[in-house]
């Protein structure tokens, strides 16, 4: 047991190394490796960020992180993406992601329908959804779907492919392939399990969107964990290089276009500010890899196919500094400009991070050096903003610097219509930095979007949910923090280490609940549903018993009993129990036989609509492929003609504007810093003259001051430590002599808990160890007794079949005229005894 006072002495130790923070390295938390990309939404959707109560209109590249809440109305569909895992929301469908980091996925459901398709799950990681119900973890790949009821909160999990766990209050529910169970109470015994039940509108879009993803070409080129990889099929194409691999190129982009310039900035923890694209594809591009230009086009290299992909919030290097805002000094406050970076650059992080973790979010994006990775991670751990001397390939490039106000930067408005016209000068004279050195507002929280009325109802949002894992705390509002990031503009405070642990309970997470570890919890699926046959503890039905699931039936809770007096429901229940089983037998008849005829009607249709609507499929493939080829051919040859001639008219134009702005601005910075130059030179010798008087003035007066206050220092000091050495050394001696008495006394008991304890440990191991010994030598006789009398059936059924052969052959024998005698049957192989009749060459 560990000493109290040793215990102490370690809390003090480590108070000590948080205050020396900034001197000394400080163990923090990463920043999550992955986050979930809105990658289509049909209707109207709205999203509230973590930790805002306002609900706004969705954008789509907008990266979706842990506290962000979703809502899709009436008739709305919408999917995002976590890894190679897709989730699809049905209509009015309210979800928040509860976590999401490297491990665990973790996703709020207080009503409507998701849709789970999780092509790869890696060891140890697990995806969870929380329900006002239960909470249900996956931990393979498969196919699943989650219906809440908005009324009652009634569960219905189908699970087509796959397997996972439902978890109750002090209950546990598996689930395996081909699995259908509504669950009516909290409890997980209240149950009904049915066969998988028929398509519907929502489970086709959902197969729609599955092989979309499964299909994609850019499969060939990325892993499946990059996000928003099937976005690039549309637009662009892939082409190998010999210096850089495969490549992918943009095909609708504008002549003057360059990453990260169509889009806007917003401030997202705990990375910071992150690089909201606009282009359809944008979201890939933007967070993984880096962008080249090759042969007067830009070009986009995919890190590493065999790594899992590390997202960043914006891959760019940010260019600024007081010099450089001085000299392109514009409306709307001191400008900030970024570029794109190239392969084989490092990407320093605005955060803290690990140095695994800097490496990781590098070698898994493009090749890199490991020394590079690690002399460039000394400067960045030693809290050094500005980039050292680095020679960036893509700073060079025409076009690729972007720079805009500040004031359009903070407030996450479009970059593309600010965009600041740079000269030459500009571009090579600003400072390198891995910060955008700008204070974050709520605006810059909340995004480009405005304000929405759909959102969902207070009640599905203050609805409390079950959780195997615990959360982490609830992000706190902007109006919060916003104090604390003043105080460091542009840098987000690190994370705090929390890890899911079953049964960790965390007060600050709201209207969650975690069930977490449960010693004796029952199995419900064994001990039956409380449904079944109106008899508690009933076993459920057989699979091939079940019926299918019929959606368009709303689920509706049993009414609870109503307490009365127990004699008069006795006396009721006895005289109704024969009317009741003969109802229900009928019932269970009639019930039987029409069951029967839908299920044959519905399969007929079934059959028939598969048919046709893949023959129809099919015919719309084919004309959508062959009208999309010629499109993209004319396309492609009109934006080729568009490109060749605008690079054309802009290169000399450019030229022409270069040659005259260079002259005239040459001329007039020299007479500009004439003038300076005299100025700043008299000046400075007037207020040298000024400073020296008004110096030797004030140091003759303070050498006084402190002369006097210095000696009545000395006099109370001395006094004040003679009297606090008297009174130390009083207390001292006191404090040692009850201190000793306390350690001794804990000591004592603390010895006394843990020889008892051991005790109690050891006689309940070897209690379980007899007990599990036991079962084992009971399982294992009967195992063995029953192959005993396997062997023993086969031995006589191959007895008889000899017999039945050699009779066989006998009477053929007396039929040819020929010696019955003669007839004599060998034993049959093991591969031929259950066809005699074969012949050497397996006829």
């Amino acid at each position: 047991m560990l000493n109290p006072f040793r215990l102490m002495a370690f809390s003090g130790l480590l108070m000590l190394s948080v205050c020396t923070a900034s001197v000394a390295s400080a163990a923090y938390a990463d920043p999550p490796e992955r986050v979930a990309h809105l990658s289509h939404i049909q209707g109207e959707m709205s999203y509230s960020p973590a930790g805002e109560d306002e609900w706004f209109g969705v954008v789509r590249n907008r990266p979706l992180i842990r506290g962000d809440r979703l809502w899709t109305d009436r008739d709305a569909r919408a999917e995002f993406q976590v890894g190679s895992t897709a989730v699809r929301l049905g209509s009015d469908t309210s979800v928040e992601i509860l976590d999401l980091n490297d491990d665990i996925a973790q996703i709020k459901m207080t009503q409507g329908t998701l849709n789970l398709r999780v092509r790869r799950m890696y060891p140890g990681q697990i995806l969870e959804i929380a329900t006002p119900t239960l909470a249900f973890t996956i931990d393979r790949a498969g196919r699943y779907r989650i219906d809440v009821d908005r009324r009652n909160a009634i569960t219905t999990i189908v699970v087509w492919e796959g397997a996972g766990e439902a978890y109750g209050e002090n209950s546990s529910f598996r689930l395996q392939a081909g699995d259908t169970v509504r669950f009516y109470d909290t409890d997980l015994r209240d149950y009904e399990m049915y066969g998988l039940p028929r398509e519907d509108d929502f489970d086709r879009y959902c197969l729609d969107r599955d092989r979309r993803l499964d299909r994609s070409a850019s499969l060939r080129y990325l892993d499946d964990d990059v996000v928003g990889y099937a976005d690039l099929d549309e637009y662009g194409n892939w082409r190998p290089d010999s210096r850089y691999g495969n490549v992918w190129y943009p095909s609708r982009v504008d002549a003057d276009w360059a990453p990260y310039r169509d889009g806007h900035w917003v401030w997202q923890e705990p990375w910071g500010w992150t690089w909201v694209d606009n282009a359809p594809w944008g979201f890939a591009p933007s967070h993984y890899g880096r962008w080249v230009y090759i042969t007067h086009r830009w070009g986009w290299i995919p890190g590493p196919r065999n790594v899992r992909p590390v997202y960043a919030p914006a891959l760019v290097a940010f260019v600024g500094g007081s010099g450089w805002s001085v000299s392109i000094s514009f409306g709307g406050g001191s400008p900030i400009g970024w570029f794109p970076l190239g392969p084989r650059e490092v990407y320093v992080p605005s955060y803290q991070a690990s140095r695994d973790y800097f490496k990781r979010v590098n070698v898994n994006n493009t090749v890199i050096n490991n020394t590079t990775i690690t002399n460039v991670y000394n400067n960045y751990s030693s809290g050094t903003i500005n980039v050292g001397q680095v020679n960036y390939a893509n700073r060079t490039v025409a076009g690729a610097v972007t720079a805009v106000p500040s004031t359009v930067f903070v407030n996450a408005q479009p970059v593309r219509p600010a965009a600041i016209r740079l000269d030459r000068k500009a571009v090579t004279t600003g400072t390198i930095t891995r910060v955008a050195p700008i204070a974050p507002s709520v605006r810059s929280v909340t995004g480009a979007s405005t304000a929405t009325g759909a959102r969902p109802s207070r009640e599905a949002i203050d609805r409390r949910v079950f959780v195997r894992n615990a959360p982490p705390p609830v992000e706190r509002p902007f109006a919060v923090r916003e104090q604390q990031l003043q105080k460091t503009p542009g840098r987000a405070p690190a994370p705090e280490a929390v890890k899911p642990v079953p049964g960790r309970d965390d007060s600050t997470a709201q209207k969650v609940r975690v069930i977490g570890e449960q010693r004796g919890a029952v199995d419900a699926r064994a001990a039956g549903s409380r449904r079944a046959s109106g008899k508690p503890d009933a076993p459920a039905a057989a699979p091939g018993q079940l019926k299918p699931l019929d959606r368009s039936v709303e689920p509706v809770k049993e009414p609870e009993p109503v307490p009365g007096d127990r004699s008069r429901d006795k006396e009721q229940k006895t005289q109704s129990d024969v009317q009741q089983k003969q109802q229900a037998a009928e019932k269970q008849q009639a019930e039987r036989s029409r069951q029967s005829e839908m299920q044959k009607q519905a399969d007929e249709k079934q059959q028939a609509e598969r048919k046709r609507q893949t023959e129809i499929q099919q015919q719309q493939a084919a004309e959508k492929q062959q009208a999309e080829r010629k499109r993209q051919s004319e396309l492609q040859k009109q934006a080729d003609e568009k490109q060749q001639a605008e690079r054309k008219r802009q290169t000399e134009m450019q030229q022409q504007q270069a040659a005259e702005k260079q002259q005239v601005e040459r001329k007039r910075q020299t007479e500009m810093q004439k003038q300076a130059d005299e100025k700043q030179q008299a000046e400075r010798k007037r207020q040298t003259d000024v400073q020296q008087q008004q110096a030797a003035e004030k140091q003759q007066i303070e050498r006084k001051r402190q002369n006097e206050m210095q000696k009545q220092a000395d006099e109370k000091q001395q006094a004040e430590r003679k009297r606090q050495t008297d009174v130390q050394q009083q207390q001292a001696a006191e404090k040692q002599q009850i201190e000793r008495k306390r350690q001794s006394e804990l000591q004592k008991q603390a010895d006394e808990k843990q020889q008892a304890e051991r005790k109690r440990q050891t006689d309940v191991q070897q209690q379980q160890a007899a007990e599990k010994q036991q079962i084992e030598r009971k399982r294992q006789s009967e195992m063995q007794k029953q192959a005993d009398e396997k062997q023993q059936v086969e031995r006589k059924r191959q007895t008889e079949i000899q017999k039945q052969r050699q009779a066989e052959c006998e009477r053929e024998a007396i039929r040819l005229n020929q010696d019955p005698s003669k007839c004599r049957i060998e034993t049959l192989p093991q591969e031929n005894r259950e066809n005699p009749n074969r012949d050497k060459n397996g006829k």
